[in-house]
């Protein structure tokens, strides 16, 4: 066995506050030999981050800790201070956090975040420090690195930007690495390219891993070991593929059937809910939602896009797209980070403008600002967010939260009001007594649970969800997308659906479009879309998020725009020279299916 760079013994973790102190992390035990891979698993709350930080130093003062040991490379962590533990940090233990934006400075230039990193702990000139920069980058496989270094975060899209977080962790050839949630905001593209950056690190510098994340297939595809952890202790451990493909826990068997798969989709069940007894996937859920992929020609369309473009001063975000959703439909949206899909999101609900094109609400166009809009316009479309946190007034509670829509969409009395509150609440499965509660007392998944209903109070027709799961542990995700789709059967309500996991987008959607620089290159039933021929894009998504090693692709991006030709052309692997002269035609493969694509 490879020495141990990380050995943690029986650690435990409580935090004070005004209630006395309440235990985060009970007895864990893990160690982590040199270039090994190390996954910790498991919901909110579980303890994973504490873990973390007790290994980083860099719990809150509140904080209680307690171990037999808690070593790295030999050395007791609780020993050190002062300058050396700063200089542990950076050199000889390094993280990447969930939030690749918020982890970079807005004001610096890419290299000059590495270079100042380079520059701290090494005796260098700017120089040197520049041309080490651009060679990390190049270690985590960004194209054209010398473009990039002098390009600020705002410029890049969000897995550039963890590209360049991790190039400033192992700026130092760091012996451990510690990620805490790197791929949750991510695309399937940009999560595997991450994998391969990770398995690089460990073949080439023998960099040790400690990888935590809710998403258990990043971990089965990244780690040797995996550690579940539940209520802050971890209940099992071993060989990842044997954890997954066997587990002896009521608990990570629980987490395991709460994941939906590329071939099982909302007709075939309901998505098993850790807690919910008799709700597993052997449930179907009800005739009218189940065939509503045959009954698409009859239905009314709810919303349209007709012709939208859209630029960011001279950077086109969106290139003509149309597409028609029918009512009582979900519509996935799918693409990469900065593809397009969040701005086509806004302008549907009218907080973006189009450059141009226009929105057909069941037939009639509406304004492009949603506060020119019709009130009843605007009641019949509404929009959840990916962070609740962002959409939820922290100092309001969450009857004053609800109410409001109710009140101006719904028009109903201030008693009225009062009493739908709890009559949506519970529409939501949370308890009358949420009302009184602030956001910040409710978990994540009750917070966008509590953003859902909000959503809902004025009867919606259409409800646009951006995201709505990514940030949601895979147990709480089965519950809030079960819960969508019963809203949806009992008011059919039309969805437009954006998710990067291509799992929940098979599982939710009827139909699927695929968003690439701005241009839809393939709409279909979900069906059509899964089984293909797809565009070489979508294949590249489909591989991207298949749990096979071997269909992991290279996905290298630079922020820069298409060529003239196809949008595509820079990365297909079926390249030719006519892609590169003139758009593709649109072709049709079947009823409602199109590609945009020469050799199809």
């Amino acid at each position: 066995m490879s020495p141990s760079v990380l050995n943690v013994e029986k650690l435990s973790i409580a935090y004070g506050g005004k209630r006395g102190w309440q235990s985060a992390v009970n007895g864990v035990s893990l160690s982590i030999g040199q270039g090994e891979a190390l996954g910790l698993v498991g919901e909110s709350g579980s303890g994973k981050s504490s873990v973390a930080m007790a290994i980083l130093r860099y719990l809150p003062r509140n904080a209680r800790v307690a171990a037999s040991a808690l070593e790295f490379q030999g050395r007791e962590l609780r020993e050190l201070a002062g300058e050396e533990l700063r200089g542990l940090r950076g050199d000889r233990i390094a993280a990447v956090y969930q939030h690749p934006g918020a982890a970079l400075s807005p004001a610096m230039t890419i290299g000059r975040q590495i270079g100042e990193t380079i520059m701290r702990h090494r005796p260098v000139r700017h120089e040197e420090a520049r041309w080490r920069s651009a060679e990390l980058l190049k270690r985590v496989r960004v194209a054209n690195p010398e473009r990039v270094l002098d390009l600020y975060p705002h410029e890049l899209s969000g897995g550039m930007q963890q590209r360049a977080n991790i190039a400033i962790a192992i700026a130092l050839d760091p012996a451990l690495l510690v990620l805490d949630e790197p791929t949750t905001a991510l695309d399937a593209s940009v999560q595997s390219e991450v994998i391969a950056i990770l398995d690089d690190l460990r073949r080439d510098n023998k960099t040790s891993i400690l990888l935590i994340s809710h998403d258990i297939n990043l971990i089965r595809r990244s780690c040797d070991r995996v550690a579940v952890m539940q209520s802050g202790a971890v209940v099992e451990s071993g060989d990842a593929e044997d954890v997954f493909e066997n587990p002896a826990h009521a608990y990570t068997k629980a987490l395991i059937a709460s994941i939906p798969a590329l071939d099982f989709t909302k007709r075939d069940g309901r998505l098993a809910e850790i807690g919910a007894a008799g709700r597993g996937r052997s449930e179907a859920i009800s005739a009218p939602a189940a065939e509503r992929d045959s009954d698409q020609t009859g239905r009314q369309v709810a919303i349209a896009c007709k012709g939208i473009s859209h630029s960011f001063g001279d950077q086109a975000v969106l290139h003509n797209v149309d597409l028609s959703i029918g009512q009582g439909e979900t519509f996935g949206l799918i693409g990469e980070s900065g593809s397009g899909k969040s701005t086509l999101a806004r302008i549907v609900t009218g907080l973006q403008t189009p450059s141009q094109g226009s929105v057909e609400l069941f037939g009639r166009t509406v304004a492009p600002r949603a506060e020119r809009r019709a009130a009843s316009e605007r009641r019949d479309v509404q929009m959840v967010f990916q962070s609740p946190d962002r959409t939820l007034n922290p100092r309001h509670r969450i009857r004053r939260i609800i109410s409001r829509p109710l009140r101006r969409l719904a028009g109903l009395g201030r008693s009225q009001a009062r009493e739908r509150v709890g009559d949506l609440l519970r529409s939501v499965r949370l308890a009358d007594t949420t009302a009184e509660q602030k956001p910040r007392s409710l978990s994540g998944g009750q917070r966008q649970r509590a953003a859902i209903a909000r959503a809902f109070a004025g009867a919606p027709k259409v409800v646009v969800l951006d995201e709505p799961t990514s940030a949601l542990d895979v147990s709480v995700q089965a519950t809030v997308l079960n819960l969508l789709n019963d809203l949806q059967r009992d008011k059919d309500t039309t969805y437009l659906f954006i998710s990067h996991d291509l799992k929940v987008v098979r599982y939710m959607a009827d139909r699927i479009g695929v968003l690439y620089r701005g241009r839809l290159v393939e709409t279909g039933s979900s069906e059509q879309v899964f089984r293909g021929p797809n565009h070489p894009y979508t294949s590249l998504l489909l591989a991207a998020s298949s749990e096979d090693q071997a269909s992991v692709v290279s996905t290298q991006v630079e922020a820069a725009s298409g060529p003239k030709g196809c949008c595509f052309a820079d990365r297909c692997p079926l390249v030719e020279e006519a892609c590169r002269t003139a758009e593709p035609p649109i072709k049709e493969l079947g009823p409602g299916h199109t590609i945009a694509c020469y050799k199809l």
